[in-house]
């Protein structure tokens, strides 16, 4: 069981990504000004490059403002883990108001998972910090070609928690149905959130899915996170990348992903055993690391009287939480894999292997590290890094 005292004392951090253009600078433009961003820390690139057109109150140092709000900008000059241990310290010293959120603002081609990966796979921020969630910003007007030609387009809606659609002054309702439904092919269930020039209240950050399990609205949240619909039994089809329907002139042609990424769904109507499942995830998060981007699901365990949320980023789980009763009342579990389409197969193949039988893929698993031992014979230096 997760100690609330220790998840609270820990930092939240929200990444902010998307295209050049898509409106992320507009979007903080509004959100680091209000009052919901005072004690809040904000990594961007370059003050210059990002162009915010804040009042400065007070120049800490040379890469730290501070605003009239009360929020921190920081010049992201360094690697992410300095700036976030820098920052932490100054804070502690009293060299810089203290901070109870950081949001990082990526570059316009910049990978969220590699920022993900960090957060996640440092010890000190660990102790200090938890990624509370993707922002991901879509350029409504540009957004149908982005997909077609650029990967990082898809993955960004792919890591994505909440989705704005920036720039709908500018597009038909039957161009925004077709961004929302796109996203949702990539990424289903994802909350998504139209706005023009920035003009979205900061409050959705505190809608975003299962981080953290003190919080008294989770269930609310996690029952939201889920939503989506799966076939009652075993694996179910992939949602598939949309296609094209309709004849020109009559419908508006659907927005096409070239990608290799593609989400499945799974549902099972009796209790799982928890043994099983937690070889079954570990076994896929182990073999396919980055190539499974997001799990997210509500689990009904043997021996557990509540649901139980499990969630897992670019191949990382975060510990298992409760919620205090089942969404709509519906006992049953539910998971959804979002994955790269060339290994989906696999995955699903692994899973069900593992599931069916937990205690022979351990064994195999074991085996082939046994197998795999890197022999002496084939080292350049027998005696490792020592000498």
């Amino acid at each position: 069981m997760t100690d609330s005292s220790i998840v609270e004392e820990k930092i939240p951090v929200n990444i902010i990504t998307g295209f050049l253009g898509s409106g992320k600078t507009t979007l903080l433009n509004h959100w680091v000004n209000s009052k919901e961003f005072k004690d809040t820390l904000v990594l961007i690139n370059e003050f210059g490059d990002v162009g915010l057109d804040h009042e400065l109150v007070e120049s800490v140092d040379s890469s730290v403002v501070l605003l009239q709000s009360g929020c921190i900008c920081c010049s992201l000059q360094g690697a992410l883990v300095d700036s976030l241990v820098t920052n932490l310290i100054k804070a502690e010293r009293g060299e810089i108001p203290k901070f109870k959120r950081v949001i990082i603002e990526t570059t316009g081609l910049a990978d969220p998972a590699g920022v993900i990966s960090t957060l996640n796979g440092d010890d000190y921020l660990l102790d200090h910090y938890y990624h509370d969630g993707t922002i991901t910003v879509l350029d409504g007007a540009n957004i149908r070609d982005q997909l077609k030609k650029q990967y990082e387009a898809v993955k960004q809606i792919a890591l994505a928690d909440i989705i704005i659609v920036s720039k709908t002054d500018m597009i038909d309702s039957d161009e925004l149905d077709s961004i929302y439904e796109a996203a949702q092919k990539i990424n289903p269930s994802v909350k998504i959130y139209p706005a023009v020039k920035g003009n979205l209240s900061p409050n959705i950050l505190f809608e975003v899915g299962p981080y953290k399990d003190h919080d008294a609205a989770y269930d609310k949240k996690v029952s939201s996170w889920i939503s989506i619909n799966t076939t009652s039994n075993g694996f179910a089809s992939s949602f598939r990348p949309a296609t094209v329907s309709g004849n020109v002139g009559v419908a508006k042609q659907k927005i096409i992903a070239h990608s290799d990424i593609d989400s499945f769904a799974l549902e099972f109507e009796t209790p799982l055993e928890p043994l099983a499942l937690l070889a079954a995830l570990s076994a896929v998060t182990t073999q396919y690391g980055d190539s499974l981007l997001r799990l997210k699901g509500i689990l009904d365990l043997k021996d557990q009287d509540k649901p139980v949320v499990v969630h897992g980023v670019v191949g990382n789980l975060y510990p298992l939480s409760e919620l205090h009763s089942w969404p709509q009342g519906q006992k049953k579990s539910k998971l959804v894999f979002i994955c790269r389409k060339s290994v989906l197969e696999q995955i699903k193949h692994m899973f069900n292997e593992v599931m069916s039988d937990p205690e022979s893929a351990s064994k195999a698993y074991y085996q082939s590290m046994i197998d795999n031992i890197e022999r002496a014979d084939d080292l350049d230096n027998p005696y490792g890094n020592s000498y």
